[in-house]
């Protein structure tokens, strides 16, 4: 037997619109389809008007795009981080035969040690450009697209200079 929709029902849907809640929420805690509710409601009067709804999707993505943006920077400086990291002195630890702790400064880090900043600067600067082609378009994408073919090239060249003859095992 199906279930009518009765006076208390009605008045849980008005008190449900008055409180703000959506028409899918309303649905869902009164266990009815949104479309009886939404038949009723337009019965009672009621209005879902989207305007609000739009107002707070719009803030929402305003929102997401400023997060991306800071992101992004925090990613740019990490890949500058690690790009001195692998030009700068590097400080070598370890252990003597007694089991004694050795570090040595040394002028610039070990090849695995470089290619490792390398390629997380490479992560970074990827990343980065990904979050800048969202907001971007298909323009940011190809000014993107050049500009880490370039730098690809160039932490290639500088990873191979670095790191000896297995550079290439590391995608340089």
């Amino acid at each position: 037997m199906a279930r009518a929709f009765s006076r208390e029902d009605e008045e849980r849907l008005r008190q449900l619109h008055a409180d703000g809640v959506s028409r899918n929420d309303i649905a869902r805690q009164m266990e009815w389809s949104v479309g009886t509710i939404t038949n009723h409601a337009t019965r009672l009067g009621l209005s879902f008007d989207r305007s609000a709804t739009r107002a707070a999707t719009d803030a929402r993505q305003v929102d997401l795009r400023d997060r991306r943006q800071r992101i992004e920077i925090q990613l740019y400086d990490l890949a500058e981080r690690n790009i001195r990291r692998a030009q700068e002195r590097y400080l070598l630890t370890g252990f003597d035969q007694l089991g004694a702790l050795v570090a040595e400064t040394i002028p610039q880090p070990p090849a695995r040690e470089t290619k490792d900043f390398t390629l997380a600067a490479s992560s970074a600067l990827t990343t980065a450009v990904k979050l800048a082609q969202v907001d971007g378009g298909d323009a940011g994408r190809e000014q993107a697209a050049g500009f880490l073919q370039g730098l690809s090239d160039a932490m290639a060249t500088a990873a191979r200079e670095l790191g000896g003859d297995d550079a290439d095992e590391y995608g340089s």
